[in-house]
């Protein structure tokens, strides 16, 4: 079977480059590190170490400051807090940047000149991300926050994806006529297929947002195409058939979002070659891409739209069969799907046999 994640390379090439572009100017955004230390040589110290490396750094002496530093915009990549701050201890500083949401996710090095595994455990318990014994060692810092700041940025680069992958699909459901619930659906049972098919937690995550996200590229579909009841003519057909292309530029300079792209452009591609937007036939079609054009083919039909109300499931299970037997989808995956249907619905059934895979019931 194919792969989960890989397309033809040369198809992928405009997306990864537009990303490429993003990921460049990210590379040389400056680093901001907070130093919170009551020591003035200490700070000293760090403030040339960071400069040899062009980083910006923040200087704090006591908790307070440290508080308040943090929360001033830009916030720092990462900071670096000292044990033994006064005014407020550094345990409550911990504490309050972890509590909030808006600096949870700011990596925090813990110093202290006491080798304590009390101590370790207690900066640990109240946020701390890493723990570093004084005198630093230099070398060893650097390589610890170079970490720290990449995992940082990773995190916010996500979170902002995520945001806008929600806000667009969410979007998009609406312009083509389906219920705030739709994208839930789509997401939970390719997900849940996926589970069923064994795949790992990493692909199951993909899977799980290329679901939310295939049809994002309808946003620049007329909406007289989209609502059309009738036939489509061959110009209309032509350009509500190059979404899966939008949808790839639109979600490819965002680059958590770049593992999604082939399920994205590819969800409509035909077992038998005749999908679009480039023709590919059988296993060529990565895995992730047949996954959620199966189910997306379901729940569009048990669905209920402007023009037309839902089917019922056992219906679409036929209906199902039926696109399989004309050569849309693989047959042995649509048929594992079924499988799992059946499981999840007994009704749908047509022998006493269970199935060997299955949907939770509670989904």
């Amino acid at each position: 079977m194919s792969t989960l994640l890989t397309p033809p390379q040369a198809q992928m090439d405009s997306s990864a480059n537009v990303g490429g572009t993003a990921s460049a100017s990210e590379e040389h955004q400056l680093t901001r590190v907070l130093v919170a230390d009551g020591n003035s040589t200490v700070r000293k110290i760090l403030r040339h170490t960071f400069a040899s490396l062009g980083w910006e750094m923040i200087e704090a002496e006591d908790g307070e400051a440290a508080l308040k530093l943090a929360s001033e915009r830009p916030f720092p990549h990462a900071i670096l807090l000292d044990l033994g701050l006064t005014k407020i201890s550094s345990y409550e500083v911990l504490r309050r940047l972890k509590e909030d949401i808006q600096y949870r996710l700011i990596p925090v090095v813990a110093l202290t000149s006491f080798d304590s595994n009390e101590e370790k455990m207690k900066a640990v318990e109240a946020g701390a991300d890493e723990f570093l014994t004084k005198p630093v060692n230099r070398a060893e810092l650097t390589v610890r926050l170079r970490s720290l700041v990449r995992m940082h940025r990773f995190n916010q680069e996500l979170i902002g994806a995520e945001s806008v992958a929600f806000a667009l699909a969410r979007a998009v459901a609406s312009k083509d006529g389906y219920s705030n619930s739709h994208i839930e659906e789509v997401a939970n049972y390719a997900q849940q297929f996926g589970e069923a098919l064994n795949l790992d937690p990493a692909e199951l995550k993909i899977i799980k947002y290329g679901a939310i996200l295939h049809n994002v590229g309808k946003i620049a579909i007329p909406d007289s195409v989209l609502e059309k009841t009738g036939g489509l003519t061959p110009r209309e057909k032509a350009l509500f058939q190059q979404h899966p292309r939008v949808g790839c530029d639109i979600c490819a300079p965002l680059k958590p979002l770049k593992p999604i792209l082939p399920i994205i452009r590819h969800h409509k591609e035909h077992w038998d070659g005749t999908g679009y937007p480039d023709g590919l036939h059988g296993d060529d079609i990565p895995l992730g891409a047949q996954i959620v054009g199966i189910v997306d083919a379901y729940v569009a039909m048990t669905s209920d739209r402007p023009w037309r109300a839902a089917i019922d499931a056992k219906t679409a299970v036929s209906k199902l069969r039926g696109l399989t037997a004309r050569g849309i989808h693989n047959p042995e995956l649509a048929e594992r799907f079924i499988q799992c249907l059946e499981a999840k619905f007994p009704e749908l059934r047509n022998s006493e046999q269970e199935s060997e895979l299955g949907f939770q019931a509670d989904s």
